[in-house]
């Protein structure tokens, strides 16, 4: 092998090794203080990773949530009990950071977050939480707050899609932001692929 393509090799290892070193760090660090936090749409939707309640009871003062839209399936007890308390709507819906969520998982987060109408008994068996109205059909109120655990993978995942088929966004210029809020896609390229390939025509789910 040439000395040039051996340098070129040993830098591309070195990336892959930074990066992911980096990612693991944070991933760590988060457990303790990394929110990731950011506005998708002012006064609509925002997105984070796992809440603790004091970052809650600070987002709801300062941007209004009303509704946590939780992808981890089940919401920790403390969360749960402070959204009660603070009159917030909450649902839990598992989504997998290793691969993309099937159609009517996907077709109930974009309803939810696109403020439209749903009937809760089709979906019972996707809700894992739900704190909220009894009536059905049901919308839940905005702003939204969007979170898993890191608010890197299926939160960018998700808001991928709402960018891509509800705000006509490129492929590219979502997977960009994905990586603006620290998706490795080395960790999960399942889904970094599905975005690369997505047609909005033959993808988007109706409403």
């Amino acid at each position: 092998m040439k000395l040039a393509a051996k340098k070129s090799l040993a830098i591309i290892i070195a990336g892959v090794i930074a990066l992911s070193a980096i990612d693991l760090g944070l991933r760590l660090a988060h457990r303790s203080w990394f929110l990731n936090f950011g506005e998708v749409v002012e006064a609509k939707i925002y997105r984070s990773g796992e809440l603790r309640a004091g970052d809650l009871e600070k987002l709801v003062k300062k941007y209004g949530i009303k509704t946590i839209v939780c992808l981890k399936g089940g919401e920790n007890a403390e969360i749960k009990e402070l959204a009660k308390k603070l009159g917030l709507n909450l649902i839990g819906v598992q989504m997998r950071a290793n691969r993309p969520p099937g159609p009517e998982t996907l077709s109930l987060l974009m309803k939810i977050i696109s403020g439209n109408s749903f009937v809760r008994k089709d979906y019972n068996w996707l809700i894992q939480d739900w704190v909220g109205p009894d009536q059905d059909p049901v919308s839940l109120a905005p702003p939204y707050l969007v979170h898993c655990q890191m608010g890197a993978d299926r939160t960018g995942y998700l808001i991928a899609i709402y960018r891509i088929c509800f705000q006509g966004w490129s492929t590219q210029s979502a997977r960009l932001e994905m990586l603006r809020y620290y998706h490795f896609p080395p960790r999960y390229p399942r889904l970094w692929a599905e975005l690369k390939k997505l047609d909005p025509d033959k993808f988007c789910p109706a409403l």
